[in-house]
């Protein structure tokens, strides 16, 4: 949960709500405190000096906590049974507070975590509206101080009441002159104190030139009328027309003065404004007579009577606006009467009438500016801009003063336009797909298409392809890899020496490599020895490659997957692209008839974001959440896929950093699903919606043969961001579209019992071993706005797990944190036995066990570890020692630093050193005199039966 440090009474600054009333209540649930009850949005209380907040419980187990040494001081448990405290606040500020198991003080009066903020206003403290229609909370008199109008104690920023009010602006002119028609075009009057139109009695012609200076009305002003107001006070003649034109050139006012009353005109001065002058008398207009524009702005009928005649119109409207937008320059207007006789002449006065009121007069109304802010634009480009600009461009207002840099602007995307690929099945250097086989796998970077709209995305693919090949192999029949890490810069073909997504050096690992991409390959799922695992530390740079892996495939057959694993840049390298399957068959599942070939799909669901140029968004700094705003499945975003009229077998993969998956059909249909992370389950479970963490896996079957040709089915999601309980990321409610064609499929039926999947007694465990799933302040990354992420509070260095191969181990989770944990355990395969809700302020369980979901009814790797609950699995360690890692498998939290290691060690190893030797002998003896039975006695007593039992292991070696 991320909020910006409010820093002391800096109120202009605030987003919060401000409300006032003698008690504001805050909903307390799942990670958060807010004013606004579940969902939200979250917002923080903003009271008044005096007022009291109320906390009121909704969800889980909580308290409210002040931070220390600030004046107001709190704590209070708000639970189920202690559902409600309150506390008055009687210092202005902003004070800070969390909830002891969720959040944590940071130690200098801010919190985070599960944190919130009470803002206290000095009393009598409202909204305060600007001219340009901002609002800021301040009391009455420091609100007429800036210039405000103040709104009324207690009134709230949000809704904004201040509306734009239109200003009202009188200008004389900068400038005018008559240009009088001669063939040497001598003639002006700049100082005059008469502007003349109409022809002279000679026929020569005569028209006004007149200039107002606008510059004082804002960029982005709203004209909304435009007045000019000539005074006539001479005319002569019948009725004329007069018309008002544009200027399209610049001209000059010098020195001149015609004599008498004017009419002839006067010598020109250097700089004057003549018939054929701009400026005289080198610079020339590009038509005797001024270049103005040939449509008239306004047009008023004038009668021969003197005084006031104001013009107006859509055209004076449009030229000022140009002028303030800098759309054109400001040359002014030329006026224009009859120019047909000359009879018809009309006088008017100038800017030097010594009668002050008689003088040219502009009057503009214009609305000021709104005030800008982020504006998300559909291509995914961010301008500054105001409310009213930002609809009109169709885009996303973010909020006046909201800066581009601290916005996201999604490219928008249109869905279901590229057909869903299917990865390739990859090629072995020796044997064949499917059976013994010998890979050489190298990691390239390529430019990708992924989606019609998009440009080339620069991704790193396994075999030069996201996701890379489907590695097919079969149970009893090894495949061996080495995998190459060719990573070159896609313009240059130089090895690569700097990732290309920000890469945090904070973290652990990169705080020794560096932005060197790195990288190592685990299989997800597959029970191999050590150093075939793909240790974290066990990176190696572009140009290197990995020794020879062994997947031995000696488990069922399940859906397993491939993707890097790199200490501390592991999100950094799946986001790139580094994932694909490994499908492992065997005889027992082939023998069940279940749909093949065209019919059994795999789908890789993942979530992106993107920049306007197809280029991956990435934060720059560890977040410990990434949710991106579109779906991808296999490579595409939101593709569609032709299906035949019956049973498709959809291997599924969360193959997310952090965000959870709640699938469903948009036709409500049952999904019949056959297996879980590590193979088939027992028998078919049928439901209509399916939750998927990173990591996990799932197999299910949909029958299309009910459904007439041309139906189009959605795969839709429901699980909020971060799951369960949301409140950070953007739902992607849509995942792809499923298009019914007329052609008949697979529909052989669906056998009722599918393989045995044997369970492991709890009764067969020799201990439990139990791990706090929690948020801790993150003391030593400065900057950083997200707790650290541990288990046990322990690092990854910290190995305090020793299993003993042969023996069976209960694991619980504990989660005393928000969001669902995916914890992975490498090597084992394990069984969910339970989960049971505990007390997050005292520890202690509460309520009953209940069994697990008949969804996880099979052989795991990756185990939804539930908010407020302890999730229990059971696990044999079999066939390999050596070091393993656990953790969680939402990749941000996985990164740092919720990724700790077991070391499984032989039988008789009892002083942790990887060998059976003597020296085991005297420290099991150690152990025994000791009474020790915790970690180290076979059976769980430390009598004699635990040294005969010893002695056979100690013989046998390892």
């Amino acid at each position: 949960m991320n909020r910006t440090n409010l820093l002391g009474l800096v109120l202009s600054l605030m987003l919060s709500l401000v409300v006032r009333a003698d008690v504001v209540v805050v909903y307390v649930f799942n990670l958060e405190f807010s004013i606004n009850q579940p969902p939200g949005p979250v917002v923080d209380a903003v009271i008044n000096v005096g007022d009291t907040v109320r906390w009121v419980h909704v969800q889980g187990n909580h308290t409210t906590t002040a931070v220390a040494g600030t004046p107001e001081q709190w704590d209070a448990p708000i639970t189920s049974s202690n559902p409600v405290f309150e506390h008055t606040f009687t210092h202005a500020g902003t004070w800070w507070y969390y909830c002891r198991p969720h959040g944590f003080d940071n130690g200098d009066q801010t919190a985070g975590g599960m944190a919130g903020t009470v803002t206290v206003l000095p009393a009598g403290s409202g909204a305060c509206c600007m001219a340009d229609a901002s609002c800021m909370i301040a009391t009455p008199e420091a609100c007429t101080g800036m210039g405000g109008t103040f709104q009324g104690p207690g009134s709230a920023c949000q809704p904004n009441p201040c509306q734009v009010q239109p200003i009202t602006l009188v200008l004389e002119a900068a400038k005018d002159n008559t240009l009088y028609e001669d063939a040497a075009g001598a003639l002006s009057n700049a100082l005059g104190t008469h502007l003349y139109t109409g022809n002279q009695n000679s026929g020569q012609r005569r028209r006004a030139v007149i200039a107002f200076d606008v510059s004082t009305i804002p960029s982005g002003a709203a004209v909304q009328s435009v007045q000019l107001r000539m005074h006539c006070n001479q005319a002569q003649g019948s009725t004329v027309h007069a018309t008002v034109h544009r200027l399209l050139a610049d001209w000059g006012e010098g020195t001149s003065l015609a004599g008498g009353n004017e009419g002839s005109g006067g010598a020109a001065t250097t700089g004057d404004a003549t018939w054929l002058h701009r400026y005289h008398s080198t610079v020339f207009w590009s038509t005797p007579g001024g270049d103005f524009s040939g449509a008239n702005s306004a047009m008023l009928m004038i009668p021969a009577t003197t005084g006031f005649y104001t013009f107006t119109g859509a055209g004076l409207i449009a030229d000022v606006q140009a002028w303030v937008n800098a759309a054109a320059p400001n040359a002014g207007w030329i006026i224009r009467g009859d120019e047909g006789s000359s009879s018809n002449t009309r006088r008017y006065s100038s800017r030097q009438s010594t009668t002050v009121a008689n003088r040219p007069q502009l009057t503009v109304v214009y609305l000021p500016p709104q005030p800008a802010g982020a504006c998300c634009q559909t291509s995914g480009v961010c301008v500054l801009a105001s409310e009213s600009a930002c609809a009109a461009q169709g885009g996303t207002f973010h909020g006046s003063g909201v800066s581009c840099a601290s916005v996201s602007c999604p490219v928008q995307l249109t869905p279901f336009v590229d057909e869903l690929p299917r990865p390739a099945v990859a090629q072995p250097v020796t044997g064949v797909p499917g059976g013994s086989a010998h890979y050489e796998i190298a990691m390239v970077e390529v430019a990708q298409h992924l989606h019609r709209d998009l440009p080339p995305t620069r991704v790193w693919g396994y075999a030069g392809t996201y996701p890379g090949p489907t590695i097919e192999a079969r149970r009893g029949m090894p495949v061996t890899v080495t995998w190459i890490n060719d990573l070159r810069v896609l313009e240059t073909g130089v090895h690569r020496t700097t990732h290309v997504l920000p890469v945090d050096e904070c973290l652990h690992g990169p705080d020794v490599t560096g932005q060197t991409p790195v990288t190592v390959v685990h299989l997800h799922g597959g029970h191999v020895p050590a150093d075939s695992d793909g240790y974290p530390e066990h990176t190696f740079g572009p140009g290197g490659q990995s020794p020879v892996y062994t997947y031995p495939n000696n488990q069922p057959a399940a859906t397993i997957w491939y993707h890097d694993h790199a200490l501390g840049i592991t999100r950094l390298n799946v986001m790139m692209g580094l994932a694909g399957f490994y499908i492992l068959r065997d005889d027992e599942e082939s023998a069940l008839g279940l749909p093949a070939g065209e019919f059994e799909v795999a789908l890789a669901i993942q979530d992106r974001s993107f920049n306007p140029d197809g280029s991956l968004r990435y934060p720059e700094m560890w977040h410990d959440h990434f949710f991106g705003d579109v779906a991808l499945v296999n490579g595409k975003v939101w593709p569609y896929m032709h299906v035949k009229r019956g049973k498709y077998r959809f291997r599924l993969l969360n193959g997310s950093n952090s965000r959870a998956y709640d699938l469903s059909l948009s036709n409500d249909a049952t999904m019949l699903q056959i297996g879980t992370d590590l193979g088939l389950m027992a028998a078919p479970v049928a439901s209509q919606s399916l939750v998927l963490v990173p990591g996990e896996r799932a197999e299910v079957i949909i029958d299309f043969a009910d459904f007439a040709p041309g139906t189009e089915i959605i795969l839709n999601n429901s699980a909020p961001s971060p799951f369960p309980f949301g409140g950070a990321g953007p739902d992607i409610p849509q995942i792809m579209k499923f298009i019914v064609g007329a052609e008949a499929g697979h529909t052989d039926p669906v056998p009722g019992q599918l393989v045995a999947v044997p369970t492991i007694a709890e009764s067969e465990a020799i201990l439990q071993r139990d791990f706090d799933l929690r948020q801790v302040p993150n003391t030593h990354c400065a900057g950083h706005h997200d707790g650290l992420w541990t288990i046990n509070g322990l690092m990854w260095d910290d190995i305090t797990e020793f299993p003993r191969l042969g023996t069976t181990e209960i694991w619980a989770w504990r989660n005393v944190s928000g969001v669902v944990h995916p914890m992975h355990m490498h090597l084992v395969a394990v069984q969910v036995l339970d989960r049971q809700e505990f007390d997050t302020v005292t520890g202690q369980p509460i309520g009953p066990r209940v069994p697990a979901d008949p969804s996880e009814r099979g052989w795991k790797d990756t185990v939804q570890a539930s908010p407020g609950h302890i999730t229990r699995v059971i696990a044999r360690f079999e066939n390999y020692t050596g070091l393993f890692p656990y953790h969680c498998h939402i990749l941000e939290h996985e990164d740092h630093e919720m990724m700790r290691q077991m070391r499984v060690l032989c039988a008789a190893d009892f002083d942790l050193d990887g060998t059976v030797a003597v020296s085991d002998i005297f420290a099991f003896l150690t152990a025994w005199f000791a009474n020790d039975p915790a970690a180290y006695a076979f059976g769980g007593t430390p009598g004699v039966p635990a040294i005969f039992a010893f002695l056979t292991a100690w013989f046998a070696g390892c």
